[in-house]
């Protein structure tokens, strides 16, 4: 049986008339993927897109209920309106903007090295020459480091799963691993022999909430939301308590965007939003 969470709603902080604050939105999450969405001891869910679901809740008057759901499934679930939006750090491409409904990015989607602490820093990637790098198989971060292997000869050990690829680098089996920075920052709180390296790899990718296409009300009273959340701070407080990080200057973190969605994708509303009550 699929977990389930009950985020319940707080007063509104702006303006939810009393037949949307008696309408419930039922969310999808990937719930297993630090720090966006894991399972706390006590058996709730927690990380960083569960806070910011409680205070999307807050915020717009609404209970939303929180589900898991297997990630190869999950646009297909939301097509077949079996919820309302994904809430997982969906990395928004051409192809899904075509077919989805996306908020303003909330996260820049870099990624970086995680290394021991107790050795040298990594500032560039010829800092890695000659070393071994530890990879989740045929991911991403596979394929950056194999495009550059022949020019710094790193040796890559691909492993099946990324939290064995991370134990390789805390028992010296390798040098580092190449991961997303969030799961970098994540990962070293939890296991502080580790620290992310201080070279970033920044493609411009940033991920999102995702809705149907027809969902046009819910996407922008969400987008509304996060903007405000840009704005007075809360989001970036939320990504430094999960990631020990500061987020990217000028980033999806905390800069709002103008309109509804993300520029330079398809459905984009740049008619402009509601300011923020302060």
């Amino acid at each position: 049986m699929k977990l389930m969470h009950h985020l319940l709603l707080a007063a509104a902080a702006f303006c939810a008339t009393g037949a949307m604050a008696a309408d419930k939105i039922v969310a999808a999450s990937d719930v297993g993927y630090p720090p966006f969405a894991m399972v706390a001891p006590s058996g709730a869910f927690e990380g960083y897109d569960i806070d910011i679901t409680t205070e999307l809740s807050k915020r717009l008057g609404r209970k939303i209920e929180l589900i898991d759901q297997a990630w190869a499934t999950t646009f297909a679930g939301l097509n077949a309106r079996k919820f309302d939006m994904v809430v997982a750090p969906v990395i928004i491409n051409e192809q899904r903007a075509d077919n989805m409904l996306f908020t303003q990015a909330y996260g820049d989607a870099t990624y970086q090295f995680l290394i021991r602490k107790d050795g040298p820093q990594v500032n560039e990637p010829a800092d890695l020459k000659g070393k071994v790098i530890a990879v989740n198989k045929g991911n991403l971060f596979d394929k950056w480091l194999s495009a550059r292997q022949d020019e710094f000869k790193w040796t890559i050990n691909r492993f099946d799963k990324n939290s064995d690829a991370i134990q390789a680098v805390a028992s010296g089996q390798a040098d580092a691993v190449l991961i997303y920075t969030a799961t970098a920052g994540w990962t070293a709180k939890q296991t502080p022999i580790l620290t992310p390296s201080n070279f970033v790899i920044n493609e411009g990718q940033v991920y999102s909430y995702a809705f149907r296409l027809d969902d046009h009300a819910l996407r922008d009273q969400v987008d509304q939301a996060l903007a405000c959340m840009k704005e007075d701070g809360t989001l970036a407080k939320l990504y430094t308590k999960w990631t020990g990080l500061s987020p990217l200057e000028g980033g999806s973190v905390v800069k709002a965007t103008p309109g509804r969605g993300q520029p330079g994708y398809a459905n984009y509303d740049p008619t402009p939003r509601q300011p923020c009550q302060s």
